[in-house]
């Protein structure tokens, strides 16, 4: 199996343990073409690597889904490919159903029958990186509310990795013996492996709109209370997250975590500048996870009796 379709399985069904349902082809604006599913567009149709409908929809608003982009690039995901994520998510969102009789029809008022009977939805495009974003990337990617999925720091990735049969640093170097062994892994054992990780796994907005995959390694299954905490081991480590009896790990982005660590000369400078990330960027978040295999949704808060405690041990 080639990386590209091994990596959409591990999102997708990652994001299926989450809550989130896999979108059928309707044969009209989803339909299954010769690279897989492809979806719509006003200028072209796309191929759609994943494509999935959120575990709960917004009230008062048209009925959205997720089209994730999955990049298995060898180096981290730059600028370029987040534009291209933004226009593809223009394209997608503007396509109508525009015919000879349809533009004949708009000279009159009487219209019956010219409309066509088909769901619209709101689609939001996210981007998967194998290797994870360039700083411009996510910079950009924050300004467009284009969510950035990766997971190259978490603790299940070097099983993945092996699971591939390769090492991360022989990615690079021997390009040519991942070719060889990857035929080995066949959709199933991604499936599975998959199904086991997201079982343990949570997504979170949080207020500054990044968007946190969360991964539980203490505590009984998925239940979050209504306050959390966050703090860090190393500055390049996961960030922990404890919720009531549970504590998660999560990758902060790159863009946060270089203006937390910018212009640091002290241990007291680090940890104010990390009191002030958690202020800034993580005081509020909106979990999606499963309960019983079931979806739920919660509105969570950090700890401000913690947070007041942490910035007072400074002063």
């Amino acid at each position: 199996m080639k990386l590209g379709r091994a990596y959409e399985l591990f999102v997708k069904y990652i994001l299926i343990n989450i809550g989130f349902s896999p979108v059928k082809s309707d044969g009209l604006y989803v339909f299954d073409g010769a690279p897989g599913q492809m979806i719509q567009g006003l200028g072209e149709a796309h191929n759609a690597d994943v494509l999935l409908e959120p575990p709960v929809q917004t009230p008062f608003f048209s009925r959205t889904r997720l089209l994730i982009e999955c990049k298995d690039y060898r180096q981290k995901v730059g600028l370029n490919t987040i534009r291209s994520a933004l226009g593809l998510r223009e394209d997608i969102n503007h396509f109508e159903i525009v015919d000879i009789n349809r533009l004949q029809g708009r000279q009159n008022q009487r219209r019956h029958g010219i409309t066509y009977n088909y769901d619209r939805f709101s689609y939001q495009v996210a981007v998967a990186a194998f290797n994870g974003f360039t700083v411009p990337a996510q910079e950009f990617a924050a300004t467009h509310r284009i969510p950035l999925l990766e997971f190259n720091k978490m603790p299940f990735w070097q099983d993945f990795c092996t699971l591939l049969g390769y090492q991360p640093a022989d990615f690079h170097r021997r390009p040519q013996w991942f070719i060889e062994q990857k035929e080995q892994v066949t959709e199933d054992q991604i499936i599975d492996f998959a199904n086991e990780i997201g079982q343990h796994m949570a997504v979170a907005v949080t207020n500054s709109g990044q968007l946190l995959f969360l991964y539980q390694i203490s505590g009984e299954r998925n239940n979050f209370s209504d306050f959390y905490r966050l703090y860090w081991k190393t500055p390049s480590s996961p960030w922990i997250l404890e919720s009531g009896n549970q504590t998660y790990l999560f990758q902060l982005p790159k863009s946060i975590s270089q203006k937390w660590l910018e212009n640091i000369s002290s241990d007291f400078e680090l940890k104010a500048k990390a009191i002030s990330c958690k202020a800034d960027f993580l005081s509020s978040m909106i979990v999606y996870y499963t309960i019983n295999c079931l979806p739920a949704v919660k509105m969570i808060s950090i700890d401000e009796y913690a947070l007041d405690i942490a910035k007072k041990q400074l002063e």
